[in-house]
């Protein structure tokens, strides 16, 4: 992308473009605009005015590019459009970035694109019950507290060990097994803890417990605040479940899955009491997460998973933005956040209309936002003809000279240093 500046070197540089009326270039869709900012609004938004009829052709709510030079430097930055018209008025930019390092211009795509790649041996098939999350157990797991030599010492081990908290302790194999409770259908499905660490309460909040580790109170709400059902039950009755545990005698309970691959294999299950009112507390959880991962390596090299199969995955993911040398994609799945790294190679499919284009491509970036894992992706390899094909689509007009010469929005190609 470039260099991101500072705040107070954007407010400066953009108050000069405007008061000096310098050429700023527009991009959208498939097509190029040139005009002039008029002001910086009151209410933080930019005014764009052009000459160019084409301006007429954006709407509200567009997402848009904007590149200039300033002092022989080409700068660029995203926007928005607020309210259509000529002038347009557009977002104020969170970010400027200089010192371009982008081939070619990157652009929002089409709804007739679409990409998908496939990784070799990155999914086994087990006879165990897939869930959400993926361990991929690539590095070792340690323990001091744990001997993994043998799987029976190693289960005494841990009810020994969690004699201290709880009152009782189990861990439950699932190949092959039918999933009957409530408890085993919502771990298994989200690779989550059940976790209750007080029954004369409701299910924490995720302001009380970590909701990337356990079910919360959240997972049962949609993003309007209003009530869904996840394995058959709603909030209202899982507060009946839970108050039925406390009549039948347990204060605290905790289920956490034991997680292989995309597969639950096992889950542990602790709980108290109600006659000592002994609650769980986080420490509690960590430690029994821990031991899961424990367990899904201890199982593994005893021979546990022997006889499973190697598959390829094949993914289909959303393309963010897309260029002429790259694209930026996102994908939901854990797992393949696991398996595709930085620097990762793959084969890459772009299917435009009845055209399918395949190339060799790098992962470069990497970042995760909240929950969402995004890949920046360099194409490495392309066939000529997919190539000028690729590039009229993307930006509407032929590959040039000019093309080859300059770098994004017409900046000069950094230096090298060898």
């Amino acid at each position: 992308m470039g260099t991101e500046m500072g705040r107070i070197e954007q407010e400066f540089i953009l108050n000069n473009i405007i008061e000096k009326t310098l050429p700023v270039k527009l991009h959208f869709r498939k097509k190029e605009i040139e005009g002039i900012f008029l002001l910086l609004d009151e209410d933080n938004s930019l005014l764009f005015s052009s000459s160019d009829s084409a301006i007429t052709d954006l709407a509200a709510g567009e997402n848009i590019n904007f590149f200039f030079a300033f002092f022989s430097h080409t700068m660029t930055f995203s926007s928005k459009i607020i309210k259509e018209g000529n002038p347009l008025k557009v977002t104020l930019p969170k970010h400027i970035y200089k010192n371009l390092k982008r081939k070619f211009v990157r652009v929002f795509p089409g709804q007739e694109i679409e990409l998908s790649f496939t990784l070799e041996n990155a999914r086994i098939v087990l006879d165990f019950p897939e869930t959400q999350e993926y361990e991929s157990l690539k590095e070792d797991v340690y323990s001091d507290d744990f001997d993994f030599s043998n799987l029976k010492e190693l289960f005494q081990q841990f009810k020994s060990k969690s004699t201290s908290f709880s009152d009782e302790s189990e861990i439950v194999m699932l190949r092959g097994r039918k999933l009957d409770s409530f408890e085993e259908k919502i771990i298994t499905d989200t690779g989550k803890s059940f976790f209750l660490p007080d029954t004369t309460m409701p299910l924490p909040d995720k302001t009380k417990v970590n909701s990337e580790f356990a079910i919360t109170e959240d997972f049962f709400l949609d993003k309007h605040g209003n009530e869904i059902v996840i394995c058959d039950k709603n909030l209202r009755q899982l507060e009946v479940l839970i108050k039925k545990k406390y009549e039948n005698g347990i204060f605290s309970e905790l289920f956490t899955p034991v997680i292989y691959h995309e597969y639950a294999v096992s889950y542990i299950r602790l709980y108290n009491n109600k006659t000592k009112n002994k609650p769980f507390t986080d420490r509690t959880l960590t430690f029994v997460r821990e031991f899961s991962r424990i367990l899904a390596f201890s199982l593994e090299k005893q021979g546990y998973f022997s006889g499973g199969v190697l598959k390829e995955s094949k993914f289909q993911p959303e393309i963010i933005d897309l260029s002429a040398s790259g694209l930026l994609f996102t994908h939901p799945e854990k797992k393949l956040s696991e398996m595709l790294g930085m620097y990762g190679d793959l084969k890459l499919i772009l299917k435009i209309g009845p055209r399918k284009i395949e190339m060799s491509s790098r992962v470069m970036r990497k970042y995760k936002i909240k929950d969402v894992f995004f890949y920046g992706i360099q194409f490495l390899e392309i066939i000529p003809e997919d190539f000028r094909f690729l590039f009229d689509y993307v930006y509407g007009r032929p590959f040039s000279n000019d093309d080859d010469r300059y770098w994004e929005g017409g900046a000069e190609p950094p230096e090298l240093k060898f």
